[in-house]
């Protein structure tokens, strides 16, 4: 009951000239409708001998014209059903006020409150005058036939006035549930790809690299630490792994906030400077002491720190020296890796782009900003986040 109420004052404060636009079958089927009733009419007027009147004729034929028109502009229709009407009310005519009465509903259903008001006001008047007026031939209990065809047809085009206006809200909710489904798919598989390329491009990049130092190198001591960066990266692959798959089980949430970090801002150094030097490459850090972030800025910078240090083992093995500072200033947190890699040296691993691509759009949604280029003295990678991200 409230909901029907709710749509008739939607319904009664639609604007004047707001309609309900006819389907293509409902067009079709109505300009059907009317050839064949002018054919029929047309036809009962050349048989009955002249007894209709040419102003009768014409005030019929018009108003049958004018319902065409619903197929089109309504509200249009409307006014030349209202029109036709009045001219029949002066003229009157009496026949087709019956079929004015059965137009009523696809009126209500078509056209605005107030203009289907205007034209049941025009309708009683025109109804009114046929009974009052002498000569007329419209009988009371003909009257009360055609009150009683316009309230049915009226009830009739407002209820189905209802279930189109209910049918179309649920389209538009489905339509909106289906795009957010859409959105909550294409995040969940970037979550996804973000925590495989991690995978990927990290750890695998240490197997790599491992496994082609110890075919290079007979040193005892040289092969024992690649033999344990493999083994260590091999581990941590299958534990990150088992987390992605964990994801796409459903077993954990794919939030960005529950998205567990790789490990602390500290950790996330000490494994990078680790990697690094393990590969014959200096690396100074200059981070605070005590650095608290909130957990997205936090996993950001982690994910910048990580696909960095990836990077320069695999894109900059000319690299010697590497530089990490991080600075806190004015509520924002600032991270500035750089390398001494000379031009055109590669470890010769395949790259997509896809890790930069991400970490640009990933500071763009939290309002902050990241660059990497290479600049004359080597690779340099510029992050800033605010502390509210």
């Amino acid at each position: 009951m409230t909901s029907i109420f709710a749509d008739l004052r939607s319904y009664a404060r639609a604007p004047f000239w707001e309609y309900n636009a006819l389907g293509p079958l409902a067009r079709r089927t109505l300009i059907v409708v009317v050839a064949v009733i002018l054919v029929l009419d047309s036809l009962f007027r050349a048989t009955n001998g002249g007894a209709t009147s040419v102003t009768s004729a014409v005030v019929t034929t018009s108003l049958t014209m004018a319902v065409a028109l619903f197929a089109w502009r309504p509200p249009v229709a409307t006014l030349v059903l209202i029109a036709v009407a009045l001219g029949a009310l002066v003229a009157g005519v009496s026949e087709p006020l019956l079929a004015g009465a059965a137009v009523a509903g696809l009126v209500s259903f078509t056209c605005s409150a107030m203009l289907t008001s205007t034209y049941l006001v025009t309708l009683i008047a025109w109804l009114i005058a046929m009974v009052a007026m002498p000569g007329v031939g419209l009988q009371p209990l003909g009257a009360i036939v055609t009150g009683l065809v316009s309230i049915v047809s009226l009830l009739l085009g407002l209820a189905l006035r209802q279930q189109f206006e209910r049918a179309k809200t649920l389209a538009t909710q489905l339509e909106a549930s289906e795009r957010e489904v859409a959105e909550q798919l294409r995040h969940e598989r970037d979550l996804i790809a973000d925590e495989l390329h991690d995978i990927v491009a990290h750890e695998i990049t240490i197997v790599a690299l491992h496994a082609a130092v110890l075919e290079r190198t007979e040193d005892s001591s040289t092969r024992t630490q690649s033999q344990t960066a493999i083994r260590e990266a091999a581990v941590q692959a299958l534990t990150d792994i088992r987390r992605v798959l964990g994801m796409v089980r459903g077993e954990e949430n794919l939030s960005p906030e529950r998205v567990p970090a790789p490990d602390s801002l500290e950790g996330a150094l000490a494994a990078s400077v680790k990697e690094l030097r393990n590969a014959g490459i200096d690396v100074q850090v200059n981070v605070p002491e005590e650095v608290r972030l909130p957990n997205a800025p936090l996993l950001a910078l982690i994910r910048v720190i990580r696909e960095s240090a990836t990077n320069v083992l695999k894109h900059a093995t000319g690299a010697r020296h590497v530089s990490i500072s991080l600075r806190v200033e004015h509520d924002w947190v600032h991270l500035r890796i750089t390398d001494d890699s000379p031009p055109a040296h590669t470890a010769g691993l395949p790259s997509s782009g896809y890790g930069i691509v991400r970490l640009r759009e990933r500071f763009r949604v939290f309002g902050g900003s990241f660059d990497a280029r290479r600049e004359p003295e080597g690779w340099v990678v510029s992050a800033a986040l605010p502390l509210t991200a």
